[in-house]
């Protein structure tokens, strides 16, 4: 591959000598240092392959051998070089492209950086420009095993971490630490005492002695599983309490609703405007002055991606959208579905682990706004663990 190379940065030509001697001329050729290859007989004479500047040197070989020489083929850098000699924007406009590639394989272009359970892909790029590692950093600049440290030192959630660069590409593979498992302490003596009033439901007292009854009504700090228990030799015995003491518990939310609210639609009218980013550079592609009183904006991200490979380059589209505003009176049907959608927030969000019993919504009216409050009734675990005390 090697020779190949270098004959064909050197030129070298296919020809064709006929005559009497071809014999001799091959002798000759040998005897004076000429290289020459792909040496073929014909009826009359030969065919063969040798350098430009050894071709040039063996007229008076191919005389002496009484061979007429033509030249069958030309290959090589020269020949291109010549060819193209009236077209020097050309040759101009290779050797920087070429400049232009060995230069710009020196940045990250793409960061490879795939979301775990616990950081989104925005988050991991965000840690990792806080330690300079972006796209468009010069490779050689950056240290990925002091990156490693620092992201680790930084984030709990990350347990190992590892960034690979593979010619202009950065891949970021993330193992997250395992959750410590959640080990109850039943060795510490405790008694289960209510965290909240309520009626209760059901008893599933596992260790300890229960004092209450289903269908008893209890207040926030009653005892209902006490951890000191009598044995049957008539002895104390202090043990950690567990229990599921499921109760029904009221709770109330209250909510304040203006009779009147903005309402915003969106219209036809929007301003498009591009921007083109190569590396950590942007380019504004359009100007445009146009604005609204009222608008929202929305921005679209394209990168360019060649034969699988992501290249620098991405075209920005930031789109302004009128939108018109109008006031609009609420009625019943509205303020049922507004306080039903606050309502059903605070069930999935606040209370995921209780069980809805009943719901009632009760309305006010006052000058500006309408005053509701709802009262929940939820099943749930009210059993909480208490030190054991004194008075106990």
């Amino acid at each position: 591959m090697l020779l190949k190379l270098i004959r064909w940065s050197k030129g070298y030509v296919d020809f064709s000598a006929s005559g009497k001697f071809p014999e001799r001329f091959i002798n000759l050729t040998t005897r004076n240092g000429i290289n020459v290859w792909n040496l073929k007989p014909t009826e009359k004479g030969l065919t063969a392959t040798m350098q430009v500047y050894d071709y040039k040197n063996i007229r008076s070989i191919a005389y002496k051998s009484k061979l007429k020489m033509r030249v069958t083929g030309r290959h090589g850098l020269p020949f291109y070089v010549q060819r193209y000699r009236q077209r020097v924007g050309l040759l101009i406009g290779a050797i920087i492209g070429i400049v232009l590639i060995a230069v710009l394989s020196k940045f990250i272009w793409y960061i490879d950086a795939p979301p775990t359970k616990s950081l989104s892909t925005s988050q991991i790029l965000s840690a990792l420009e806080e330690d300079n590692v972006k796209v468009g950093s010069y490779i050689n600049s950056i240290d990925t095993e002091n990156t490693e440290r620092r992201l680790i030192l930084k984030n709990e959630q990350i347990g190992w971490i590892s960034l690979n660069i593979t010619g202009s590409t950065m891949s970021v593979n993330i193992e997250e630490k395992a959750p410590k498992p959640d080990t109850p302490d039943f060795k510490t003596p405790c008694n289960i005492k209510a965290n909240n009033d309520g009626v209760i439901t059901s008893i599933k007292t596992s260790r300890g002695e229960t004092k209450v009854m289903k269908g008893s009504g209890v207040v926030k700090g009653d005892l209902l599983v006490s951890g000191i228990v009598e044995t049957k030799q008539e002895t104390i015995e202090y043990v950690h309490a567990s229990a599921e003491i499921m109760a029904d518990v009221i709770y109330k939310k209250e909510y304040t609703l203006p009779k009147s609210y903005d309402y915003y639609s969106i219209t036809d009218n929007r301003t498009d405007r591009y921007m083109c980013g190569f590396l950590n550079f942007k380019f504004p592609c359009s100007v445009s002055f146009l604005s609204y009183d009222d608008s929202v904006f929305v921005k679209n991200k394209e990168k360019l991606c060649f034969n699988n490979t992501n290249i620098p380059i991405e075209l920005t589209t930031q789109s302004e959208i009128e939108v018109s505003k109008s006031s609009v009176n609420m009625d019943k049907a509205v303020l049922d579905k507004k306080l039903l959608a606050q309502s059903m927030l605070y069930e999935v969000f606040e209370k995921q682990d209780s069980t809805l019993v009943s719901r009632k919504i009760n309305i006010k009216k006052s000058n500006n706004n309408f005053n509701a409050e709802i009262s929940y009734i939820f099943n749930e675990n009210i059993a909480q663990t208490s030190e054991l005390s004194v008075t106990d």
